[in-house]
């Protein structure tokens, strides 16, 4: 059985957007659901997870960090892609995202490219905390075994 394609939340209060990257991620294999409210992105991450989210900075009275804030600590598995005209906003938070997206973009190709590198980079963060969590499971174990050859 084949692996199930991502899924992808897009949320832009441009619905020409929303509508031209959910037409052109589901081209590329996506699952997409695209909204134009931040209350309508809050609804869906309520009953689904994503793979991934591509959110507008400035949204009509939001802000797409506030997605962001709700999915660091509901989700933290799903890569997060901000896109804004206005990085200078964000600076601040864009170490802690997937990937960014200035607008206008220069391409959709621009757009997928920087979804997959998120999903990747995502994946890579998750495998490190894994890895990290059972080398801290496997110095616990041993600990015990080390004090006791320590004190012969």
């Amino acid at each position: 059985m084949g692996e199930l394609p991502p899924r992808l939340l897009v949320v832009d209060d441009d619905a020409d957007i929303v509508r031209l990257v959910t037409l052109a991620m589901r081209a590329r294999g996506y699952l997409v659901e695209g909204v134009t409210t931040l209350s309508e992105a809050f609804s869906l991450i309520e009953s689904t997870v994503y793979d991934v989210v591509l959110t507008d900075k400035n949204l009509k009275g939001a802000t797409g960090l506030e997605l962001i804030d709700a999915l660091t600590l509901r989700e933290p598995t799903t890569a997060i892609v901000l896109m804004t005209a206005y990085p200078e906003g964000a600076l601040g938070r864009l170490a802690s995202l997937d990937g960014y997206i200035g607008k206008p973009f220069k391409s959709l190709e621009v757009v997928a490219q920087s979804l997959q590198d998120a999903r990747e980079r995502r994946q890579r963060a998750i495998e490190r905390k894994a890895l990290a969590n059972k080398l801290g499971e496997v110095n616990t174990a041993l600990a015990p075994a080390s004090l006791a050859n320590r004190a012969r």
